[in-house]
């Protein structure tokens, strides 16, 4: 059942509400689906007024980018090694660490999609 629903929404992206309320500077963990039933986790970030999303598993996989103000206000962080990454291309900017999966997102109305 799972496949068939992957299948037949692949491509499509997650509609997210209200995201126009995230300040500049700061990001907000939300769910896409189920993650026990292969959703995601993601975080958006607000950059210089435009909306990012990584996901929130931190490459290094044994800790999750948190939410809340952005380091710097410019940067996605990961507590656990104190890693740092550009929520525009997922760069690694501080820490031995792989970059950040990235999804394409885009704003409209207040509220915004992403292909996750």
């Amino acid at each position: 059942m799972i496949d068939f629903l992957r299948t037949l929404f692949r491509g499509r992206p997650a509609l997210i509400k209200g995201t126009s309320k995230l300040a500049e500077g700061y990001s907000k963990k939300v769910d896409l689906g189920d993650p026990l039933a292969g959703g995601k986790q993601v975080v958006l970030c607000r950059v210089r007024g435009k909306l990012y999303a990584l996901d929130a598993v931190c490459p290094h996989a044994a800790g999750r980018i948190t939410d809340g103000p952005l380091f710097d206000g410019k940067h996605a962080l990961c507590p656990l090694h104190n890693y740092l990454f550009e929520p525009e291309t997922g760069r690694a900017v501080r820490g031995a660490c792989a970059n950040a999966k990235t999804y394409k997102v885009r704003e409209r109305d207040g509220d915004c999609e992403v292909w996750a």
